[in-house]
């Protein structure tokens, strides 16, 4: 209508980011949504977690929150014991933990 898809008004993941953070163990990204009702998100993808796919793990009003929320999630998953179910904070589905054995 007006020359501009919504996709345009989307952005690229690069232009959506806050913050990203990878190991050889977990991911942990956040981003600004268009689709939730908070405007950030934070997820993980972790191997012993969801068959290593996405877990929303909480959702931020602005992108100061979503930076503090982003940091505090990485120092947990880096310097504390990981928790044995993680819910998805859009699905409220649980995860437990599966130890995923390393392959030599």
């Amino acid at each position: 209508m007006f020359g501009i898809s919504w996709i345009d008004m989307i952005g690229t993941y690069e232009q959506r980011k806050v913050a990203n953070y990878k190991n050889d163990i977990f991911e942990i990204d956040t981003v600004r949504v268009t689709d939730r009702r908070f405007p950030y998100e934070t997820a993980i993808r972790h191997k012993n977690f969801n068959d290593g796919d996405w877990i929303v793990l909480g959702f931020s009003s602005t992108k100061e929150e979503a930076q503090e929320y982003h940091d505090k999630c990485v120092e947990q998953f880096t310097f504390s014991p990981y928790p044995v179910v993680i819910e998805d904070a859009y699905t409220f589905k649980e995860y437990p933990i599966v130890y995923v054995k390393e392959e030599k």
